[in-house]
């Protein structure tokens, strides 16, 4: 407050000889620079925003987390990878390039829940690997757009690692649920 009333007894002149604090760029002719830095944080935000905001749309809104693991990569009975895939691309409305369907049931993926925690790529700690090797199949697109795309299909046996969160309401009574293929080992 103090320096807003030292501002009031200055001549008009004198308001504008002084420099501006150090906090504000100046150019090399001592006249104040754009402020870049604030732009360039203010840009990163919004991406930031936008990034989360599709992350988050491309679960279907009427489904929790661990039903849509399930929807997207729980699969007991292989079936071609072409119509498997239609399906989940009509949920999104948009392709997906890569998937993987474990070829088991839900409730045995939910006890994959149940192994000690690692750490997922995300560097998070609510990961955990199947006990052994599991039969799955893993999709990848080889052309198309949606919603006519193609895939090719590779038939494994490996384990793989799940990240885990607790139920939401509408989810299996299981004390962990699988949200998140993290990835095939």
């Amino acid at each position: 407050m103090k320096f807003l009333e030292g501002l009031t007894r200055l001549p008009h002149d004198d308001l504008f000889i002084h420099l501006p604090p150090h906090s504000v760029p100046l150019s090399p002719s001592r006249e104040m620079a754009p402020a870049r830095a604030g732009c360039c944080s203010l840009l990163l935000l919004l991406l930031g925003l936008w990034v989360a905001e599709v992350l988050v749309r491309a679960k279907p809104k009427d489904m929790t987390s661990s039903q849509w693991f399930k929807t997207q990569h729980v699969q007991p009975s292989p079936q071609a990878c072409n119509s498997a895939m239609s399906i989940i691309n009509k949920y999104t409305e948009r392709r997906k390039d890569l998937n993987t369907f474990l070829h088991e049931p839900f409730s045995s993926v939910a006890i994959t829940c149940q192994t000690p925690n690692i750490a997922c790529k995300n560097s998070c700690k609510n990961c955990h690997q199947s006990h052994g090797p599991m039969s799955l199949t893993m999709g990848e697109l080889t052309s198309g757009k949606y919603p006519n795309c193609r895939y090719k299909e590779k038939h494994l046996n490996t384990p793989y690692i799940v990240a885990c969160d607790p139920p939401q309401q509408g989810d299996p009574g299981y004390p962990l649920v699988p949200v998140h293929l993290d990835k095939v080992v």
